[in-house]
């Protein structure tokens, strides 16, 4: 063997070896459902307050959890009640949630069609806070945003609307729009219609990334200096992104989504470019992840657990062989 090719091989092994070094890796922080494939606990996002604690909202119950990821047991801090509309009981499907900068929680419902809110003083676990009607008008409310000025950002789902509402809440007002698509996924049958699902701020909050769950994409939406919403640019657009939501810019600037019918997490370079992260079948730990979070270096994401695409188990009907409802931990 040559000088040359020896050195070709020892070169190839070193950058397979920092390859494998500089691979996050993904273990359960907690499982917030220990009967699993029941699904008597939904949750679909996560947030972090200033001291670096987890909240989700069980879509199921309307409770909201604490999670302190040293550790990691679930606490009610809150709740969202149940509403009686046209005679019948609807609970809120919270679907995402964010702190202000002031620590108080922020929550959609598209059932309700409303943001609604938890001051902070109110996330107690020795009597947890009830959610107060923050802003209305918003059908379909589903991911959530913040931009520096304290204005509030809500997407509606299949309809592709964008909300914006100002720091005193009230009325929701129309602000973009992502052209509406409907898709049919591999299964044949399974219709997917969510062009504007999950959101982010760059760290600047002078540009709105959108996760078009529908088209397997990332939209780009500025803010001019008039507030005005800015023609959406297509950022990014790929098969590895099918399932786009819970969009999380990393340390480096590089956008984190939750590819939830992929069962994987995906990065987006600022340039566009599009890899893998993260991937696994039905066993986990990703199961239908929905949301991503970063917490200094380490990412934390919200697993919804719904039977479809890679998230099938043997049987081809239940999400059976995972952990269900739970929040994953992803440290470099």
């Amino acid at each position: 063997m040559s000088r040359k090719t020896m050195l070709s091989i020892v070169c190839l092994l070193w950058i397979s070896t920092a390859a494998r070094a500089q691979s996050p890796k993904a273990s359960v922080l907690v499982d917030l459902d220990p009967n699993s494939s029941a699904q008597t606990v939904i949750v679909e996002s996560v947030a972090s307050d200033q001291q670096g604690l987890l909240y989700v909202c069980d879509r199921v119950t309307g409770n909201v959890l604490r999670v302190d990821p040293k550790s990691p047991k679930p606490v009610v801090v809150g709740r969202i009640e149940t509403r009686q509309v046209d005679g019948k009981s609807v609970r809120a499907d919270s679907s995402g949630l964010i702190f202000s900068e002031q620590g108080d929680l922020y929550l959609t419902s598209g059932a309700f069609r409303e943001i609604v809110r938890i001051k902070k003083a109110d996330l107690n676990p020795q009597k947890p806070g009830v959610a107060e009607t923050f802003a209305t008008g918003t059908e379909g409310a589903n991911g959530i945003a913040f931009d520096k000025r304290g204005n509030l950002y809500v997407s509606g789902g299949r309809n592709g609307k964008i909300y914006r509402i100002g720091p005193a809440g009230g009325a929701a007002e129309d602000w973009a729009h992502i052209e509406l698509h409907t898709r049919t996924l591999p299964d044949g049958k399974t219709q997917q219609a969510l062009p504007a699902n999950g959101l982010v701020f760059d760290a600047q909050a002078m540009v709105l990334y959108v996760a078009d769950t529908a088209r397997g994409a990332i939209w780009k939406v500025a803010i001019g200096s008039d507030g005005k919403a800015g023609k959406p640019n297509l950022m990014a657009q790929s098969p590895l992104l099918e399932g786009a939501d819970g969009p999380a810019f990393d340390p480096k600037g590089n956008l984190w989504v939750a590819a939830n019918e992929r069962n994987a997490i995906v990065e987006v370079t600022p340039e566009g470019k599009v890899r893998d992260l993260l991937k696994n079948d039905s066993k986990g730990p990703l199961e239908f992840p929905t949301a991503v979070i970063f917490v200094g270096n380490t990412a934390y994401v919200s697993n919804f657990d719904t039977a479809r695409r890679d998230n099938l188990a043997a049987d081809g009907k239940t999400s059976l062989d995972g952990i269900g409802a739970s929040i994953i931990q992803i440290t470099p």
